[in-house]
């Protein structure tokens, strides 16, 4: 095994789980201990400078069936849920693993600099009413595992979960009360999600289910420039002209390089940030690459007046598909759940996102869910963002990939 993958199996699992349990059960919560770690070779900035690379490959894999339509994912959101599974996966299952999410192998540097990641993102939460006129921009992360009734995690890995991702883990009836089981997770995503994400599993889970990782993102920002006017104006889709409401009055971070145009659109605290990228006329925005995101943020900047739709995208997508291209062992080495012969029969991603006059709302779900196997130009004075483009929600201390959106129609 490596890392401290390996779980015991209580002797109820090796009989297939199915008697193990009680229906209707709240499921037991155990979390490992958060233990001393130290910075090594691997420092917390370099956790979203990967996400952001597998980030990139996901939206170009996922572009490719989606060619004229919105798309919206949370590279973060899906990164941290198979960081979940990374240290349960052995042998070549692991290093593919860890090369889908640009990682190292499993190891107490990665633990560390994960941590690190989870603290400054944690920092973020807050826990109060958010529709106070005084709520402070604010971001809520959840990591989490929940096992087959009868699965014992080793200590060492509860360990690894606590510390590294500030992760819980809960005990649900998979095989007894399949229905009990999703509506549980479901109900604990919602609740996550502040209400947005209201069933990340639309259909029960398997009886055979052995376990489901999940993450759940929440944020809720104001502008720190708020739009003060709207007003309907063309936007050039790929199919044809149609009518947005299209917001002006707000000013922002103006960068350019290589043809493509960046503004960046401060929330009210600092701490979160939008950034609305124009790609040259006829260039698809999915073709975006790391090397030009890079150079944007890099650029000087000056400030710069946007004129940007209104807009709400409610998206959900099963990944398994496009991950497995992109390297993800669907069946392999996942032992250190507890169980051989072990498959991920499916991940599901749910995302939405609300862009207004006001500022931001934005929510994503992930859930991996193992069964038993059965087998540079000027820039102008004012960015109109006319045509397709991207947006990317991200904090400003570490410059996480929590949302990014190609916009081919706000219209819709």
């Amino acid at each position: 095994m490596s890392g401290h993958a390996r779980l015991a199996v209580a002797a109820c699992a090796a009989a297939g789980l199915a008697a193990c349990g009680t229906a209707g059960a709240s499921p037991s919560v155990h979390r490992g201990a958060v233990v001393p770690v130290q910075t090594g070779t691997m420092t917390s900035a370099e956790v979203p400078e990967r996400q952001t690379a597998f980030g990139l490959d996901l939206l170009h894999a996922v572009c490719g069936g989606t060619a004229g339509e919105n798309l919206l994912l949370s590279p973060t959101s899906a990164a941290e849920a198979l960081s979940l599974l990374f240290p349960a996966a052995d042998g070549r299952t692991a290093d593919a693993v860890g090369a889908l999410l640009h990682l190292p192998p499993w190891s107490p540097d990665l633990v560390a600099a994960m941590r690190e990641h989870t603290q400054a993102l944690d920092g973020l939460r807050y826990d109060g009413d958010l529709d106070a006129d005084d709520a402070p921009d604010a971001l809520q992360m959840s990591n989490r595992l929940w096992t087959a009734t009868g699965l014992e995690p080793d200590p060492r890995y509860l360990d690894d979960l606590a510390t590294a991702f500030d992760a819980d883990v809960r005990a649900l009836d998979f095989a007894g009360d399949p229905d009990g089981a999703t509506d549980r997770i479901n109900t604990t995503v919602a609740d996550d999600t502040r209400g947005i994400i209201e069933e990340l599993f639309d259909e029960p889970l398997q009886p055979s289910t052995v376990a489901v990782l999940t993450n759940a993102l929440h944020l809720r920002a104001r502008w720190a420039d708020a739009f003060d006017d709207t007003e309907p104006a063309p936007f050039a889709t790929p199919s044809g002209e149609v009518d947005v409401d299209m917001m002006s009055g707000a000013t922002g971070a103006g960068r350019a390089v290589d043809g493509w145009q960046s503004v960046e659109l401060p929330y009210r605290d600092g701490t979160l940030s939008a950034v609305a990228v124009l790609p040259p006329e006829g260039t698809d925005p999915c073709t975006v690459d790391g090397t030009t995101l890079a150079g944007l943020q890099d650029a000087e900047s000056e400030e710069t007046g946007v004129r940007l739709p209104r807009m709400t995208i409610a998206q959900s997508h099963q990944l398994l598909d496009v991950l497995a291209g992109m390297g993800l062992p669907a069946e392999g080495d996942y032992s250190g759940l507890g169980a051989d012969g072990l498959r991920i029969s499916q991940v599901v991603q749910k995302t939405f996102l609300e862009v207004d006059e006001e500022g931001s709302e934005a929510a994503a779900a992930t859930g991996v869910a193992m069964d038993v196997s059965a087998a540079a130009p000027g820039q102008s004075e004012t960015v109109t963002f006319d045509r397709p483009f991207l947006v990317l929600l991200t904090d400003t201390a570490t410059r996480s990939p929590l949302f990014v959106a190609v916009v081919d129609d706000p219209s819709t």
